[in-house]
């Protein structure tokens, strides 16, 4: 998301004249303004009144989300969407308690939103391979009963692993065995990350497809 070097407002993509947070490293202003004023004015549609509460907890929220982040591009990110947020459901806000606090509440629901998403994105890609004969297992268990199947499958994955081409073989050991993250893993072939990802899921697809057809001719 793009940031501005100023507090100024701009259109914003939902339609919104939205203003767009200073960068990184910005201090709290040296003279606090009053802060219920500016509130009644962002309430009636300032944009002007809204910049100058940025300007005053934007550090604050920040310091928060990296906490917690630790990445400063994530941390602006997310600082936008906290303050664009605050912006939209400032009737919300009845006053009784401290906006700041307030603010605060709004930028760990966005950081818990944040890193539950992150971690099942990072659960599905780094699902093992024996993760993913389980799921096999589950789905063959009626007509695969006995207590050899899982050697039976792993005997046949290894077969199949050894029929991948070597790119292919040479990303599954990398990503699956040695657990390195999946932006080393698409530098060195020259990749992004989301032509990585596609690669890997055609990859499991193959393997899956090779693993059931070794099992089937095996009966």
């Amino acid at each position: 998301m793009e940031m501005a070097v100023d507090g100024g407002p701009r259109a914003g993509a939902d339609g919104l004249r939205w203003l767009v947070v200073t960068p990184a490293g910005s201090s709290e202003p040296s003279a606090v303004p009053d802060e219920a004023a500016l509130l009644a004015r962002s309430r009636e549609g300032s944009t002007e009144a809204f910049a100058a509460l940025v300007r005053v907890h934007q550090a604050r929220v920040r310091a928060y989300l990296m906490t917690y982040l630790r990445r400063p591009e994530l941390v602006d990110d997310l600082a936008q969407d906290v303050f664009l947020s605050a912006f939209r459901d400032l009737k919300d806000y009845g006053g009784g308690g401290s906006f700041r606090v307030w603010l605060l509440g709004i930028a760990r629901h966005r950081a818990l939103k944040h890193l539950r998403d992150d971690g099942r994105r990072r659960s599905r890609e780094h699902r093992s391979v024996d993760q993913m004969l389980v799921e096999w297992r589950v789905e063959m268990l009626e007509s695969h009963a006995d207590l050899d199947e899982r050697d039976r499958m792993l005997r046949a994955l290894e077969g199949c692993l050894a029929k991948l081409p070597v790119d292919s073989a040479s990303i599954v050991r990398e990503f699956y065995f040695g657990h390195l993250p999946m932006t080393d893993i698409a530098g060195r072939r020259a990749k992004s990350e989301g032509a990585l990802r596609m690669t890997l899921l055609r990859i499991r697809q193959s393997l899956r497809a090779c693993v059931e057809k070794t099992l089937m001719a095996a009966t």
